[in-house]
C-alpha cells in the first residue's frame, strides 16, 4: 500500500506535468513546434532544463500529453451535453458553453489540434481525431434533433462551420474582455446553426477550379510540388531534395532556383498574397456599396481558398518559419487584407464595436479555411461563403 507521503509526491508531480504541458502548448502555438527548444519550456516554467526530464522524457511527450489534455476536454464538453438531462435543445446549449468557454480560457493553446498534430505519432493523432469527431457528431446530431428540416449532410456542415467559428478566437490577438467575447462567439454559432445553407446540389454548378500556378517554369514547378509535401507533413519534415524528386529535377538544381528551403516558403507566401490581392482587386471592380462589397469579397476568399486549399493551407500554418524579414512584411499585408474586411463589416454594421467586428471578421475567415481544407467533404463554397456572409452580416 502507498504511504501517505507518496500521494502528495505523485499529486505534485501530476501537476508539474499539467504545468509543463500547458506552457509548451502555448509556446508551440504562438512560434511552432520545431522553434521550441525543451529548455525554453523548462525556462517559462520555472524549472532547470534537466528537471523537465523527470517528468517528460523528450519534446514530442510533451505535445502528446498536451494534445491528450486537449482531446479529453473536447470529449468532456460532449459528455457535458448528456449529463444535463435536458431535451435536445438545452443539450445543444450546454455542450456550445462549454467549448466556449474552453476556448476562451485556453486562447493561446487551442490551435494546437489544427497544425501540430502532424508531429505527433500515428497514435496520439488517432485520439485527437477521435475527440474532436465525437464533439462534431454530438453537436451535429443535436442540432438534427432541434431543426428536423435538416438533411444529416447539413447539420455536419452547421455544426462544423459553427465549431470553427468558435475556434476563431485562438487565430488572433484581438482584445476583448472574456464575458464579451464568449458572448459574441455564442452569437456566431447561433447564426450559423440556425442558417439554411444553399441546395448541396449546387456543387455542381459552380466553376471548375482554377490552379494559381501555370507551370511555365522550372521554379514554378517545384513551387507547386512543395505545397502538397508541406501540407501533408509540414516544412521542417521536408527536404529540398524531396521537393526536387516531386517535381522531377535533380537535387542539385533545385538551388539554382531557390538558395534555401525557406526561400522557398517565401516565394510562396508571396505567391499567395499577391494572388489573394488579384482577385480581390477583380471582385470589387465596379463594386459601389458596402453590402455588396462585402459579398464579393467573401466569395472572392471563398474561391481563393476551395481552388487553391494547398497553397491556403500552407500560407496559414507555416508563417512561424519564414525568413524574419519576410513574416514581418507578410504580416503586415495580412493585417491590412482583415483590416479590409472589418472596414467593409463596419460599414455594414455601424452599432458594432472595433473588437466586435474584428471577432466576427476572422470568424468568418477560420469558417471558409476551415472548410476549404476539408477538401469540399463537407460543404462546397458557396455553402462556406453563405455562412461567411451570414456571420458577418446577423452574429
Amino acid at each position: 500500500m502507498p504511504t501517505s507521503e507518496a500521494r502528495p509526491a505523485r499529486r505534485r508531480s501530476s501537476e508539474r506535468q499539467e504545468q509543463i504541458a500547458a506552457v509548451a502548448a502555448e509556446l508551440f502555438c504562438e512560434r511552432g513546434y520545431h522553434r521550441v527548444g525543451l529548455g525554453e519550456i523548462a525556462a517559462a516554467v520555472g524549472i532547470t532544463g534537466p528537471a523537465i526530464y523527470r517528468h517528460f522524457p523528450s519534446k514530442q511527450a510533451v505535445l502528446a500529453y498536451a494534445v491528450r489534455r486537449f482531446a479529453d476536454a473536447l470529449v468532456e464538453c460532449a459528455e457535458r451535453a448528456t449529463a444535463s438531462q435536458g431535451g435536445p435543445a438545452e443539450e445543444l446549449d450546454e455542450v456550445l458553453r462549454s467549448v466556449i468557454r474552453l476556448v476562451v480560457q485556453r486562447r493561446k493553446s487551442v490551435r494546437l489540434y489544427q497544425w501540430e498534430w502532424r508531429n505527433l505519432p500515428v497514435g496520439d493523432r488517432a485520439v485527437l481525431g477521435k475527440s474532436i469527431r465525437a464533439l462534431l457528431s454530438t453537436v451535429a446530431d443535436l442540432l438534427g434533433r432541434v431543426r428536423p428540416d435538416l438533411s444529416r449532410q447539413s447539420t455536419r456542415l452547421l455544426a462544423f462551420a459553427a465549431l470553427s467559428g468558435v475556434a476563431s478566437w485562438s487565430t488572433h490577438r484581438t482584445t476583448l474582455a472574456d464575458r464579451a467575447a464568449e458572448r459574441g462567439l455564442r452569437s456566431l454559432a447561433d447564426v450559423v446553426l440556425a442558417a439554411s445553407p444553399p441546395d448541396e446540389q449546387q456543387r455542381s454548378r459552380e466553376q471548375p477550379q482554377v490552379p494559381v500556378y501555370s507551370q511555365l517554369s522550372r521554379r514554378e514547378e517545384l513551387i507547386a510540388a512543395s505545397l502538397p509535401l508541406f501540407r501533408k507533413r509540414g516544412f521542417h519534415a521536408v527536404s529540398m531534395e524531396e521537393v526536387g524528386a516531386a517535381a522531377g529535377i535533380n537535387a542539385s538544381a533545385v538551388y539554382r532556383h531557390f538558395t534555401s528551403k525557406a526561400d522557398l516558403l517565401a516565394a510562396i507566401y508571396y505567391r499567395a498574397a499577391e494572388r489573394l490581392t488579384d482577385i480581390t482587386n477583380q471582385a470589387l471592380a465596379g463594386v459601389t456599396d458596402a453590402e455588396t462589397a462585402l459579398e464579393h469579397v467573401v466569395d472572392a476568399y471563398a474561391s481563393f481558398a476551395f481552388d487553391n486549399s494547398d497553397l491556403a493551407t500552407v500560407y496559414l500554418s507555416e508563417n512561424g518559419n519564414l525568413p524574419a524579414p519576410d513574416r514581418h512584411a507578410l504580416r503586415r499585408a495580412q493585417r491590412d487584407y482583415v483590416r479590409g474586411w472589418s472596414r467593409l463589416v463596419a460599414d455594414v454594421r455601424p452599432g458594432c464595436s472595433r473588437g466586435y467586428v474584428q471577432l466576427l471578421v476572422h470568424g468568418a475567415i477560420n469558417l471558409l479555411n476551415d472548410l476549404a481544407m476539408e477538401g469540399g467533404r463537407l460543404g462546397n463554397r458557396t455553402q462556406a461563403a453563405f455562412l461567411a456572409v451570414q456571420v458577418l452580416r446577423n452574429a
